[in-house]
């Protein structure tokens, strides 16, 4: 099934850049007039080209770069990318064997045996040949294991790190094979350019993230349980981290009982001068449980932020509906603060250029966008965030929901054992069917969203309206 991100993910780097690599090929092939005897090799080399291309993709995909982020619309996306290019790398990759050997056929056995060469350690093709197909299978094993998260986190992390090492074996077959890449200067150097940055995108996040990733030093001041969720305040030991409301983080528990893992969770909480603010975690697994263990003045690292889930309701000006199911409600409580606490903003004049411009809704001079928040939840009593929404409300200068209400900013808890199954109509008692000209932003369990924007759809709602922050990588 495919996921909302669908709606925004922007591919086009990928394939103008693999498009690139194989112009250049071509362009190479008739530079040096060089043309193959055999034609199923055009498809074979195109395809090694193209799944070589990919690799480095999803390698870079995977380091956490700033302008990466900046240019999918957020880390989620990167890895909606990332998840896609791996699935395609395996359908691309397995045709430049299969084109190699296609020469031989009809003949099964002549086929078959193209793949079990006789080795030589003294002949490098034969080598070469070994090194692919070792890739092939490791790639093949990864992609496989990865998409079926039947282990721990921590497990499933680790093995994923492997995709470094089949990198290396690739290298090693692309050198030994000694075929277009190496006769042509222009292609070889790209070609090896490409590699090589790669490469170094792997050793920075294997090995370099840990020390010199956007790293901040934090401690544990208040821990609280309701339910499933924990929810953490984090308090700055130093300089405090700069976020936007809906922003996560990768938490590192600094603590021998627990897992040093760095794990991703949502900001629930809007941004403060001091620069405290709080996690939502919903235990899920083996290192959210070993959180139990946590008490006050731990010490935490803190590598982030990340996300650009908020943009939209920050810079289009658009009245909004929030719509988060469960765990998924956490990036909304920033934004739900923001909105609610318009009149308690700072001068212009008290604002330097640099905060201003990172935080709009500090200032003023920045309209919020009225708001709908729906929190949807089996029962009250999973709705471990329903106190902190209502806190919001009676802290802010409206004092209470129904003067909330009349300004433009509603809250609904929709209990799905009591109300059904949550969908379009939901959203029509609250707004009415106007639709356009609102943002719809979605948090949650990917089927449900899946089925929300399809409904959204349907009603007219535009692709480009509907923002959801979706890490499945199933």
């Amino acid at each position: 099934m495919l996921t909302t991100s669908r709606f925004h993910l922007r591919m086009w780097p990928v394939w103008v850049s693999t498009g690139a690599l194989l112009l250049l090929w071509l362009g190479c092939k008739w530079a040096y007039d060089d043309w193959f005897d055999d034609g199923y090799k055009y498809v074979a080399k195109a395809a090694s080209l193209s799944a070589t291309a990919l690799m480095c993709w999803c390698v870079v995909l995977s380091a956490r770069f700033r302008v990466m982020e900046d240019h999918f619309g957020g880390l989620d996306k990167v890895y909606q990318v990332h998840k896609r290019l791996g699935k395609a790398l395996c359908l691309v990759i397995a045709l430049h064997p299969a084109f190699l050997a296609a020469h031989r056929l009809p003949d099964p056995v002549a086929f078959l045996s193209y793949f079990t060469p006789a080795l030589n350690p003294a002949d490098s093709y034969s080598l070469g040949l070994y090194a692919g197909t070792a890739a092939m299978i490791l790639l093949y094993a990864l992609v496989g294991i990865s998409l079926r998260l039947f282990m721990r986190y921590d497990q499933w992390k680790r093995l994923h790190e492997l995709l470094g090492p089949v990198f290396v074996v690739v290298m090693v077959h692309v050198y030994l094979v000694h075929a277009d890449v190496a006769r042509y200067a222009p292609l070889r150097v790209t070609f090896w350019a490409m590699l090589l940055v790669s490469a170094a995108s792997w050793v920075y996040i294997r090995f370099l993230y840990g020390r010199f990733g956007p790293r901040h030093a934090y401690e544990i001041e208040r821990i609280e349980s309701i339910g499933e969720v924990r929810e953490l305040t984090l308090r700055p030991l130093g300089s405090p981290m700069n976020f936007k409301a809906s922003q996560f983080v990768y938490l590192v528990i600094r603590k021998p009982s627990i897992s040093p893992e760095p794990h991703p969770y949502s900001i629930a909480s809007g941004y403060s001068l001091d620069g405290r603010f709080k996690l939502g975690i919903k235990e899920a697994g083996d290192h959210t449980r070993s959180l139990g263990r946590l008490k006050a003045g731990d010490r935490a690292d803190v590598y982030g932020p990340y996300g650009r889930f908020s943009q939209p309701f920050f810079s289009r000006g658009m009245d909004c509906v929030f719509i988060g199911a469960g765990i998924g409600i956490t990036p909304f409580i920033g934004m739900w603060h923001v909105a609610l606490h318009t009149e308690e903003r700072l001068r212009s004049l008290e604002m330097d250029a640099l905060l201003k411009a990172r935080h709009p809704e500090l200032s003023g001079d920045w309209k919020a966008p009225r708001i709908t928040l729906f929190y949807i939840c089996k029962d009250r009593t999973e709705a471990s965030f329903d106190d902190d929404i209502l806190a919001q409300v009676a802290s802010s200068p409206f004092g209470g929901q129904e003067s909330a209400r009349r300004a433009g900013y509603e809250y609904v808890l929709h209990e799905s054992r009591q109300s059904g199954r949550f969908g379009v109509e939901h959203i029509e008692r609250a707004v009415g069917e106007r639709f356009a000209g609102r943002l719809f932003f979605l948090c949650g369990p990917t089927t449900m969203m899946e089925s929300l924007c399809s409904q959204l759809l349907r009603c007219g709602v535009s692709p480009r309206d509907i923002i959801v922050e979706d890490f499945n990588l199933v």
